[in-house]
């Protein structure tokens, strides 16, 4: 099966992957191993899953063959919904229940040591659909021929090791064709051009969202229909908002805007009558939108290239299931293949890197809640596992860095729901809108008002209140010129959008204390009763009330909180004055499904991981009235003078403590007298921020 990457093609200087060729050999290839398949799945014998996934590559290639003759252009929304559905159907959640692809099924089938290599090949197959659509057949191929060798092998030799090399070997000697490729579309701008046609066609035709070759669920299509029902005028200022606050980031973190000539698009399906508002408005301020699509193939798992443009989950379970699929193959070859593709191909683009701005990410909130199951098939990150995948991550993030660093690089998030937000979903969006216009100016003016007094003191504790238990101590920096120094950001509606928050690095020595959420949703997970202990800036103890054992739940928090670390330090400590995102949480009883990008502005929050600063604390920033923020780093951080590799995390993730779950947060001088009090009773107090407090009247008044 091993076969020896070549990338001869040229194209204005630049390798064209071999990914995009397609000679008469690969065309017999595929012939025959469809023909394979297919019999194969005939058999009265036939090995279980086999006649799924022929029924599944029977589907792609109809929807090829669609494509290619002209025919899926003048379909139907409902003729191309059912081709959609004929490929990515077994992932629905009833289907998935009885699809080779679902862990439990496989391994019914073949026992738990061997299910996730079975059902990673579902996974890898309909991952090729969307390059099928772009007439790209090679990923297709590969997945047949993957697929023919497994069930060949199970077929006449049975089921043991050698099917584990077949799916090790398909990921480590195809990893360069992989790598180079998805380079190439990251960075090859006009490569984006057949993505942004179907942008401009779904803007007004439902029935483009198909032509992506991804999967769309109920919620893409529902949110297009609401969008479709909004005047321009709304869809620019959506548009509007977003593009400035990624121009605006520029002057905010003082990066040089000239020599940028690029921004990639990380949105999602259903929003396309803003995106391509959002493509125009970019290009009128001299940046050229990369757009790609998000892809899940095997190779860039491991490799961390899975970003782009995509859709809400049809099955999150589905997805929760293969989120560790890159374990089946990082070994210690692997690894040094990932890094040496991906090293060579930054060298290749590395001045694409230098003219890339950054990000431009559009979230959405509102996705049902889950109680995910933990499948004793999929794979545990432990052992030598664990050490490859944190030892890859943080070589990854090294070598991006070093090719991309992030003192020069921006980004802009904001995040609207979907329509499993709820009943009032049209409301809830309408006042996000909102949320997401606030005042830059008006805003900053008060939370300098904060900052003036955060800055007197030595230390800051927190406490919750009622069932909340919260008791935190922070430590901050000494400002050795508190006219020129500051400790805490002043931070607007650019690189977050909305507007809403002060925050901070702490000092690690003597932070300390409980930080305690009764619920909260981070990253599309809902954390339930979560617990962590901190001492000295470090996770001590950490629970939560997510699975039926305590067991399943520390490893749940382990893996997806600490990024299957056995600790993490504070990276930042916050206090968020968006009340009118809070009051709106409540008002429509969705403040549990908010994102953290506006759950954070609701209250105070802590961040573990590294900090907002990471691998840019030697670059100068300044608030509006001119002083330096001094806390770029803490003690962790730190080391990356003197020990780089033990300096990073390489993760963040912010916890909020709802004003209505909040007692006090007061400013201490260093013998712990008492200098100020910025909230109490989740009201603030500061003189000059009472405006704050007029969201949270008006909802009391309401209850």
């Amino acid at each position: 099966m091993k076969k020896e990457y070549k990338n001869t093609n040229q194209k204005g200087g630049k390798a064209v992957p071999s990914m995009l060729s397609w000679s008469a050999d690969e065309k017999e290839r595929l012939s025959l191993v469809l023909s394979w398949i297919k019999s194969t799945a005939k058999k009265k014998d036939a090995p279980d899953g086999i006649a799924e996934l022929a029924g599944i590559a029977a589907a792609q290639e109809k929807l090829y063959k669609a494509v290619t003759d002209g025919s899926w252009a003048a379909m139907s929304a409902d003729e191309k919904c059912r081709m959609n559905k004929a490929i990515y159907g077994s992932l629905e959640v009833d289907a998935y229940e009885k699809s080779i692809i679902n862990p439990d099924v496989s391994a019914r089938a073949y026992g738990n040591a061997y299910a996730m290599v079975i059902s990673a090949l579902g996974r890898e197959l309909v991952e090729t659909t969307q390059y099928l659509m772009r007439g790209i057949r090679k990923p297709f191929l590969y997945a047949c021929e993957l697929i023919a060798e497994i069930y060949g092998h199970i077929e006449f030799d049975g089921i043991d090791r050698g099917i584990k090399q077949s799916l090790y070997y398909y990921a480590h000697d195809y990893c360069r064709e992989y790598v180079s490729f998805r380079m190439y579309e990251i960075h090859e701008v006009p490569f984006g051009k057949p993505i942004e046609e179907i942008i401009r066609r779904a803007a007004s035709d439902e029935s483009a969202l198909y032509d992506y070759g991804l999967p769309v669920s109920d919620n893409v299509i529902n949110v297009y229909r609401f969008l479709a029902k909004q005047p321009q005028k709304t869809i620019d200022e959506m548009a509007r908002t977003f593009v400035n606050g990624f121009i605006d980031s520029f002057e905010t973190m003082r990066i040089d805007r000239a020599p940028k000539k690029t921004v990639a698009f990380d949105t999602y399906f259903g929003f396309e009558r803003v995106t391509a508002r959002m493509i125009d408005f970019f290009r009128e301020e001299g940046l050229e939108p990369k757009l790609y699509l998000t892809s899940n193939l095997l190779v860039y798992a491991c490799a961390f290239l899975q970003g782009g443009m995509g859709g809400t989950s049809i099955n999150r379970q589905y997805a929760y299931d293969h989120r560790r699929n890159y374990l089946l193959v990082l070994q210690r070859p692997m690894i040094e293949e990932i890094l040496e593709s991906c090293r060579v191909n930054y060298e290749a683009y590395k001045e694409e890197c230098a003219a890339y701005a950054g990000i431009a990410a559009q979230e959405v909130y509102g996705v049902p809640d889950i109680s995910y199951v933990n499948k004793k098939a999929v794979p545990v990150l432990k052992g030598r596992g664990s050490e490859f995948f944190n030892e890859l991550r943080s070589r990854s993030a090294d070598l991006c860095e070093k090719y991309e660093p992030e003192e020069n690089i921006t980004f802009s998030i904001i995040s609207y729901p979907v329509p499993t937000v709820g009943d009032r979903f049209e409301e809830v969006f309408r006042e996000t809108i909102v949320c997401n216009n606030l005042p830059n100016k008006k805003y900053k003016a008060i939370q300098q008002k904060l900052i003036d007094v955060l800055d007197l003191g030595a230390f800051v504790t927190v406490t919750g209140r009622g069932e909340n238990e919260t008791n935190m101590k922070v430590m901050l920096h000494t400002l050795t010129d508190p006219a020129k120094q500051t400790n805490f950001e002043n931070c607007g509606a650019d690189v977050n959008i909305p507007v809403g928050e002060v925050f901070t690095s702490p000092v690690l020595t003597g932070t300390e204390g409980l930080l305690h959420v009764m619920k909260v949703c981070i990253e599309g997970i809902t954390y339930k009763n979560l617990r962590i202990r901190f001492k000295d800036g470090m996770i001590t103890e950490y629970s939560c009330e997510n699975f039926p054992t305590e067991a399943e739940n520390k490893a749940f928090l382990k893996e997806v909180l600490l990024a299957d670390q056995e600790t993490l330090p504070i990276g930042e400590f916050a206090i968020g004055t968006n009340t009118v995102a809070y009051a709106m949480g409540i008002r429509y009883d969705v403040q549990e499904k908010l994102p953290i990008l506006i759950a954070e502005k609701t209250g105070p929050h802590f961040a573990v991981g590294d900090t907002c600063y990471s691998r840019a604390e030697d670059h100068a920033l300044y608030n509006p009235d001119g002083k330096e923020i001094i806390a770029r780093e803490n003690e962790f951080s730190a080391k990356r003078t003197t020990d780089p590799a033990k300096a990073y995390t390489n993760t963040h993730t912010d916890i909020t403590i709802p004003y209505n779950e909040l007692g006090e947060i007061v400013v201490h001088a260093a013998d712990g007298t008492v200098i100020g009090t910025i909230i109490r009773e989740g009201r603030f107090v500061v003189p000059g921020t009472e405006e704050l407090n007029v969201p949270l009247d008006e909802l009391e008044k309401e209850q």
